[in-house]
């Protein structure tokens, strides 16, 4: 709906224009109505009102001096001037300011909505148009980021005869020969902090934002794109004289970024720095340079710049290499649920990493794999589905901000799960004595076999034996046997039956049969036992 503001220096003036207002029909809604030209100014800029109806007489400020204010501070307003007779010609020198619409007192009701619905019918093809050109606006600047994502993706493949002009028109960009750098800017959060991803894509979009307007003034130009677990990574391109700005504006994009991220808890912000090269056939290295720099906070510490002016950086890959020389162990740990194994494997993985003196990014690369790994025995050997699970544990793993943290964040993890899943075991394995104890307490009186329990349960019997044991402490016969005594104890103390009739009742067809494992187990014979009763 469109919002109106009515301003008279007569309270029952503006009262009127209120009630002569169809807003049902024009489908608008009054935002107030005030006497003084002051306080109507200070409400059009605090609330922006659509429509601004006033008179050309008003305190403090006259209504020629708020529309010439309002429209010189930018605000898009559209002004209803009211006059009488003898002011018309003040209402005529509001026509130089854009005000079309104006009104004679005494006011009539069809002239009032007459011009309103004009009004509101040309203000609502302006937001129409404004919302048009902002989805096209929107959609070209999606196209552009996923250009330049596509090519900050896909440089380290650019092939050496590749000009800048190849470049440009294959991505939308406008790299000249001259010089470049890359930066990566990457967000951290807390491993305890719980993710909100729309609150990190708000962050991370507000930093592009600030990212290229901190820096696009000073450049030839600027590629930006947004990465994996909350990092940015970006593109400079620039000449000769542009040189000795860049460091300094480093340096003051990384403070404007920290000062941004301290608005949040719990998140800390560090930028990764490349080296310079004026070869363009080079720039395809730039971008592992920068992102290699930010990974080395795992050494070094986050919240700072880090640069890294190597030369010869080539990717290693020796995360695999680690993680398979150790498998063995990882697959022994799950196999018979053993979080001890698994935490050496976990650690071990890390001292050859040591050992072999990774790079920082192969540290990260050392986690993916293990996770990986990970899920794959837990696939193997207990059928379970880890794929969600490891997904949030990847991105968990790129926030961790040391090789210490990154460690007992990997043990905690696969520990956690592994307990996790012999708990569901072990429950899943007294479940079904569990139900044949209960079964036993319900149906002691009739014919119970092992057999035939362990076969309706899908177990072997020798295995479905041990089972019960393991879980009861005594076999399946003596806790059988014992209900049943339990039982017969019962009637021989409560019932007047005879030894026969109870033998029956507790399983027994064969009464001396009865009367000797009675007497086996309580140590008197069962009319001896009842004669303590009675």
């Amino acid at each position: 709906m469109l919002s109106i503001l009515i301003a008279d220096d007569e309270k029952k003036i503006g009262l009127l224009v209120k009630e002569l207002i169809d807003w049902e029909h024009l489908e608008l809604q009054l935002i107030g109505i005030v006497q003084d030209g002051r306080e109507a100014c200070d409400i059009i800029m605090e609330k922006e009102p659509d429509i601004v109806i006033t008179d050309i007489r008003m305190p403090n400020l006259s209504g020629l001096d708020l529309i010439k204010h309002v429209t010189e501070s930018g605000k898009k307003v559209h002004f209803i001037v009211i006059s009488g007779y003898r002011y018309f010609e003040y209402a005529q020198t509001a026509l130089k300011y854009g005000v079309e619409d104006y009104l004679l007192k005494p006011i009539e009701e069809e002239e009032l909505n007459k011009i309103l619905q004009k009004v509101c019918e040309e203000e609502r093809q302006k937001k129409k148009e404004a919302s048009r050109i902002e989805h096209l606006e929107k959609r070209l600047d999606n196209s552009r980021y996923v250009l330049h994502k596509e090519l900050l993706n896909q440089i380290s493949e650019l092939k050496e005869e590749f000009l800048p002009s190849d470049v440009n028109r294959k991505y939308g960009v406008n790299l000249t020969a001259g010089l470049f750098r890359a930066l990566c800017i990457k967000v951290d959060r807390m491993i305890r902090t719980e993710k909100n991803p729309a609150q990190e894509n708000l962050i991370i979009q507000k930093l592009i934002k600030l990212s290229e307007e901190k820096l696009r003034p000073h450049v030839t130009d600027v590629i930006c794109s947004e990465q994996k677990y909350m990092s940015i990574l970006i593109l400079l391109n620039y000449n000769q004289e542009q040189q000795n700005k860049i460091g300094s504006l480093v340096n003051e994009l990384y403070l404007k970024c920290c000062e941004y991220i301290s608005g949040f808890d719990s998140y800390e912000v560090t930028v990764g720095v490349s080296g310079e090269t004026d070869n363009f056939s080079h720039i395809k290295y730039l971008p592992e340079m920068a992102k290699e720099a930010v990974h080395s906070r795992i050494f070094e510490g986050i919240g700072r710049r880090i640069d890294n002016y190597s030369e010869n950086f080539t990717a290693e890959y020796q995360a695999a290499e680690i993680v398979e020389q150790n498998s063995k162990l990882l697959e022994q740990g799950i196999e018979i649920m053993d979080v001890a194994q698994i935490e050496g494997f976990v650690r071990k993985c890390f001292d050859s990493a040591d050992r072999e003196q990774l790079m920082a990014y192969e540290y990260y690369e050392l986690a993916r794999e293990m996770l990986l790994k990970f899920e794959q025995g837990m696939e193997q050997y207990l059928k379970t589905d880890l794929t969600e699970a490891v997904q949030e544990w990847l991105d968990t793993a790129n926030h961790c901000t040391s090789v210490g943290v990154l460690t007992q964040f990997l043990v905690r993890v696969m520990k956690q799960y592994t307990q996790e899943q012999l708990q569901v075991r072990q429950e899943m394995e007294s479940r079904p004595v569990t139900e044949t104890i209960e079964y036993i307490r319900q149906h002691y009186g009739e014919k119970i076999s092992l057999e035939e329990i362990a076969a309706e349960r899908g177990f072997n019997t020798n295995y479905f034996s041990e089972l019960f044991k393991n879980e009861t402490g005594k076999t399946f016969t003596a806790y059988l046997l014992e209900v049943r005594m339990e039982a017969a104890k019962l009637l021989l103390r409560d019932s007047r039956e005879t030894i026969y009739e109870i033998a029956a009742k507790v399983g027994y067809k064969d009464t001396k049969y009865f009367s000797q494992q009675f007497t086996k187990t309580v140590g008197i014979k069962p009319t001896e036992y009842r004669k303590l009763y009675y």
